[in-house]
């Protein structure tokens, strides 16, 4: 037996046909990011809907041939195999037989198949003890329809709707979290209930018509607490009228207490709640800047991203920042990035470029760290301090911008050539729609392994600015980040792979050619 379980447990652990099939059903019925589990909810939330249209069509009329093979053999089929998958995904028995095999080889002691089968027996049993478990049995009982009382479980089969709809479970997660006073409060309801109960049966047995035994009296008691009222029991005697204004009054206290506490379960759960829903649409995110840090160039870049139509999120530690952010309509994530449960969030892959653009440098240069320990992007770091600058880069920043030296820059600028100043602010002013942009040369596309004079911008009205190549030529160029800038380059260099384009034009101008570009190289 013992061998024969392990070897068993072996072969298991080794099929890559069974671990693969065996995540892909976990993926699909528990994991909220896997991108088919949606569609899957969907599926089963339409086919218990359709079962328990079918169940109520049944109690007043004949099914027809075609509805009660659907329900019997399609929906209960697909009822039956959705249990015994859960149950199977519930846990991994090979691990217990594992985990047993090498501690009895590591201590020299006997396998326990005893100690082993009990194990596995017990997990599988808390699954099937297990509140959503019993609601899917018991959502397949309707199905034998011999037994018409078995049909009062068709409404389990509405409750299954709860594991398919994420709301629902984040509701019931929220009040979970006041379950203490929650039950404190409905033992308390119910001591007052049996009170009331107890107490309009002394005084009204034999005197009320309408109260004929001790569970009309609780009913009473209920109805009353409850701020109901339905008036078909009503007291006649003085002490049942003062208990009556009692309970009434007790009931509104128990509600104003039921709904404070839920209102404060909400209130305490809302930032949590707001994060994984950022952390959702983080995860569904493609082609999008990464931006680390919120600041005041945090919010220029974002705003000029958001105008461009580009999406973006931002990382910050800060609530208020976040907050803030958020209130300006940015994707705003409150996290630690230099956290690896952070980095797993994103898919670096589908990252344009990350901007670390805190205002401390010492932040910025732990940031760029560990982000260029994690991938390859281009990482675009801001330095408050100019002495700062080799740190951050050595660091792995791609890009090292300095906002004071710019500042100074733009400032020298602007008093030795007002006029000229004042156009190029203009030009690129919020209202203008002229934008230098940068393109970078697809494989393949009508720019690859072609020289700039067969190029004709003129066609797209744009500018050639420059062009940032990798490699060196023979011509003048600016050297930074291990890249060579040509400005107003020869129209005999050619164009490789990788190269960026500097171009300025209408916006309109420049996501055509961008456009025209993908389309060449498909």
């Amino acid at each position: 037996m013992e061998k024969f379980l392990v070897y068993i447990a072996t072969l298991l652990n080794v099929s890559k046909r069974y671990n693969d099939t065996k995540n892909f059903f976990r993926n699909l019925l528990e994991n909220d990011n896997y991108k088919y589990k949606k569609y899957f909810d969907f599926f089963m939330i339409i086919i218990v809907l359709s079962s328990v249209f079918i169940l109520l069509y049944d109690v007043k009329n004949t099914l027809g041939k075609i509805l009660y093979i659907y329900d019997i053999y399609v929906v209960t089929t697909i009822f039956i195999i959705e249990y015994l998958i859960r149950f199977w995904i519930y846990n991994d028995v090979r691990d217990i037989i594992l985990n047993e095999y090498e501690e009895s080889s590591f201590l020299n002691k006997k396998f326990d198949t005893k100690k082993v089968l009990k194990e596995i027996f017990a997990k599988k049993l808390e699954y099937i003890t297990s509140p959503f478990a019993i609601i899917d049995l018991l959502a397949i009982l309707p199905a034998y329809r011999p037994l018409r009382i078995l049909r009062i479980f068709m409404l389990f089969r509405l409750f299954k709707i709860l594991r398919y709809t994420k709301s629902v479970n984040n509701f019931l997660a929220i009040i979970k979290t006041k379950k203490f006073e929650l039950i404190t409060l409905l033992l308390l309801v119910g001591f007052i209930t049996f009170i009331g109960g107890a107490v309009i049966y002394v005084f009204e047995y034999k005197v009320n018509p309408n109260i004929s035994n001790f569970f009309d009296a609780l009913y009473w008691s209920l109805i009353t607490i409850s701020t109901v009222g339905y008036g078909d029991i009503s007291p006649i005697t003085i002490q049942g009228r003062i208990l009556t204004m009692f309970l009434i009054l007790a009931g509104i206290a128990f509600i104003s207490f039921a709904t404070s506490i839920i209102a404060s379960a909400f209130t305490e759960k809302l930032q949590e709640v707001k994060t994984q829903r950022i952390e959702n649409e983080a995860h569904k995110l493609k082609s999008f800047y990464l931006i680390c840090g919120y600041s005041k160039i945090t919010e220029l870049v974002a705003t000029n991203l958001q105008k461009d139509k580009e999406k973006f999120i931002i990382i910050d530690l800060d609530e208020e920042k976040i907050e803030k952010a958020n209130e300006l309509g940015f994707l705003a994530l409150k996290a630690d990035i230099t956290k690896k449960e952070t980095l797993n969030m994103f898919n670096f892959d589908n990252i344009k470029k990350i901007f670390v653009l805190t205002n401390d440098d010492i932040i910025n240069t732990f940031i760029t760290l560990s982000l260029h320990s994690h991938t390859n992007k281009e990482i675009i770091a801001i330095a408050n301090d100019e002495r700062n600058e080799q740190k951050i880069e050595k660091a792995g920043a791609s890009y090292v911008i300095n906002p004071t030296k710019i500042s100074a820059l733009f400032a020298s600028e602007y008093i030795g050539n007002p006029v000229s100043f004042e156009i190029i602010t203009a030009i690129f002013s919020t209202d203008s729609t002229i934008k230098v942009d940068e393109v970078e040369v697809i494989e393949d596309s009508f720019l690859d392994d072609k020289k700039l004079q067969e190029i004709d911008f003129d066609k797209y009205k744009l500018i050639l600015i420059g062009v940032l190549k990798k490699s060196e030529l023979n011509e003048y160029s600016i050297q930074f980040a291990k890249k060579f800038f040509y400005f107003n380059p020869k129209q005999h260099i050619k164009l490789d792979k990788g190269d960026v384009l500097l171009l300025i034009g209408d916006i309109r101008n420049i996501n055509y050619f961008k456009y025209q570009l993908q389309k060449s190289s498909l």
